[in-house]
Formats: structure tokens, C-alpha cells, sequence
């Protein structure tokens, strides 16, 4: 798994297509792509899923999908990300290999210890701040990402959760590995635009440290 500094999210909106968020998003700089829907119907999602991944190897960037660990196996995508309630990690692996990256939601301290104990290759940590995207989501702040950075020795920990240029470097200062963002990219009017701003800003955080 190379250096995931920007994991772009799809959104779902009415006005601009998968497609083209997708290959905006991989213009701006994005490292990793998540294609997430929870409403289409799977013949349409496993569609997509094909014609999405044939533009992320175009541009070299990795393609997961959320949840759908079976979607991801048929379309061999290059991992999944799963939440704590969604199929867990060891039958996950089973399905997709060794090879795959596998990424799993932690909203908590003890949520990440836990997660450390799996066959993982990176830990989703939020909602730093709060966001549109899940509403019920519990806003968690910087503080427990420091903590959970702490421990994760050498997994990455991606923050998520209302995250944007404006913040984003208090994000990685605080000892995120990388974001992942929604609408502050695949939401946005300027979908290139952004991504590249976000992936700017974290270089140069990491270039002045």
C-alpha cells in the first residue's frame, strides 16, 4: 500500500456523475479512490464499480469500494473499507487475499485498539469535525486521533469527518497519515480544484516538517 495522504470519497449528487468525480478527483491529486453508494441496486453498483476502476488505473491511483466486499472481489478493486458493523476484517481477507488493502472504520479509542489486532491496512478514524455526510456521526476532535497515532505503530490512520482545506492541515498536524473527504471534493463545484489545494497543503506540511 503506497502513501495514502488524500482519499477521495464519491458523492452522491444529481449533478455531476460518478465518472467524472472520479477522474476530477484523480486529476487533482487524490491518492485513493472510495466508491460509496448505499442505494443502487447491485448489478448497477457492480456497472460502475468497473467503469470507475478502469479511470483510476489511468491515472495510477488506487480504487476501493465501501463496504460491498463482494463488489470489490468481482470487480478486483484494490481493497475495501468496512465499518464496525459491516463484515468483519478476517472474512473479509479470506474473500479478497493478502494482497488487498483493507481498511476499517474506528470512531474510538478502544475501536482502534481492537482494530490493531486485525489483519488491517489502515484505520478510518472520525468524525473529527462534524459533517453532512453522516449525520449521526459523533464528532470526536483532534484529541483521540493524537491518542489512537499514538498506537498505531506502523498502520496508517486516515482522519475523516468534515475535513476541508481549512482544516485540514490542524488535521495532519495532529498526526493524521492522510484524510478522506466527501464533499470538500466529490461534493465540490471545482472537484480538481480542491483536491489539488487539500493535497498541497499536506505536502507542504510534510515537506516543512
Amino acid at each position: 500500500m503506497k502513501k495514502i495522504e488524500l482519499l477521495c470519497i464519491t458523492s452522491n449528487r444529481t449533478d455531476v456523475s460518478y465518472h467524472r468525480q472520479v477522474e476530477q478527483a484523480c486529476l487533482g491529486g487524490a491518492d485513493m479512490i472510495q466508491f460509496r453508494d448505499n442505494t443502487l441496486h447491485d448489478g448497477d453498483f457492480l456497472k460502475i464499480a468497473v467503469d470507475l476502476k478502469k479511470i483510476c488505473r489511468k491515472y495510477d491511483v488506487l480504487f476501493t469500494v465501501n463496504n460491498r466486499v463482494d463488489i470489490a472481489a468481482a470487480v478486483d478493486a484494490d481493497g475495501v473499507h468496512v465499518g464496525q458493523k459491516d463484515l468483519p476484517v478476517e472474512y473479509a481477507r479470506k474473500i479478497l487475499g493478502s494482497s488487498k488493502i483493507i481498511g476499517l472504520s474506528a470512531s474510538s479509542y478502544e475501536q482502534a485498539k481492537f482494530a490493531l489486532k486485525q489483519d488491517i491496512n489502515y484505520i478510518g478514524h472520525g468524525a473529527i469535525y462534524s459533517t453532512q455526510t453522516k449525520q449521526d456521526a459523533v464528532t470526536r476532535g483532534l484529541s483521540v486521533l493524537k491518542d489512537i497515532k499514538q498506537i498505531s505503530q506502523n498502520i496508517p490512520v486516515i482522519a475523516i469527518g468534515g475535513i476541508d482545506k481549512s482544516n485540514v492541515a490542524d488535521v495532519i498536524g495532529a498526526g493524521a497519515d492522510g484524510v478522506a473527504v466527501v464533499q470538500a471534493v466529490c461534493g465540490a463545484k471545482n472537484i480538481k480544484k480542491e483536491a489539488e489545494e487539500i493535497k498541497n497543503i499536506i505536502k507542504n506540511i510534510r515537506t516543512n516538517k
